[in-house]
């Protein structure tokens, strides 16, 4: 005759449940849709100038999508999140000549912004 095993207790360490909470409060991905406000500004294509630069995402919970083709030196009126996004995260890392011993082109350190959104005034 065989024996039963009971399962144990399943409220055991490793079913806890994640803290959610966010920590940053300031971050782009804290915001609510009552604080994110409408900002006028003017977008500036830094790495391509000239070229329209089609902004694309949905940066916190509960945001709805946003698209939209930005020209360079445009001015626009969207919201805070999405310049924030352009300012602080649209970069990329340049690739030098020089190469490592696996011969794959080095990175430099400090990243390069690709666009830049200038907040001129509020709108609430």
């Amino acid at each position: 005759m065989t024996k039963l095993i009971k399962p144990k207790d399943v409220t055991s360490s490793v079913h806890k449940r994640l803290n959610r909470t966010v920590v940053n409060k300031d971050s782009i991905e804290a915001m609510t849709r009552e604080t994110d406000k409408m900002v006028t500004g003017t977008f500036v294509n830094i790495e391509c100038p000239g070229q329209p630069a089609k902004i694309y995402g949905k940066y916190y919970k509960g945001m709805e999508p946003f698209c939209q083709v930005l020209e360079d030196d445009q001015k626009v009126t969207i919201p805070l999140s999405v310049a924030r996004f352009i300012n602080e995260r649209c970069k990329h890392h340049k690739h030098s000549y020089i190469l490592d011993d696996k011969g794959n082109p080095l990175k430099e350190d400090k990243p390069t912004p690709r666009y830049k959104f200038l907040v001129e005034s509020i709108a609430a």
